[in-house]
C-alpha cells in the first residue's frame, strides 16, 4: 500500500509542477500582450498629437488670413472716406 501512496504523491507532484510551468508561461504571454497593448496605445497617442498639431497649424493659417482680410477692409474704408 505504501507503494501506491508513494506513486500517487509522485503523480500529484508532477501534476503540480506542470500546472506551475503552465502558469509561468501564461504569465509571460500575458505580460507580452500587455507590453504590446502599451506600445500600441503610445503609437495612437503620438498619431493623435500629430493630428492636433496639424489642426492647430491650419487654425493659425486661417487666423492669419482673417487678420489680413480685416486689415485690407480697414484700408479700403480709409480710402473711401
Amino acid at each position: 500500500m505504501k507503494n501506491n501512496k508513494g506513486y500517487r504523491n509522485s503523480e500529484g507532484t508532477e501534476s503540480v509542477s506542470q500546472a506551475a510551468k503552465l502558469a509561468v508561461i501564461a504569465g509571460a504571454i500575458t505580460t507580452l500582450g500587455d507590453a504590446l497593448a502599451t506600445i500600441a496605445a503610445g503609437f495612437a497617442l503620438e498619431d493623435e498629437l500629430k493630428e492636433n498639431e496639424s489642426k492647430n497649424n491650419d487654425m493659425g493659417k486661417l487666423q492669419k488670413q482673417i487678420d489680413d482680410l480685416n486689415y485690407e477692409m480697414k484700408q479700403l474704408k480709409k480710402m473711401f472716406r
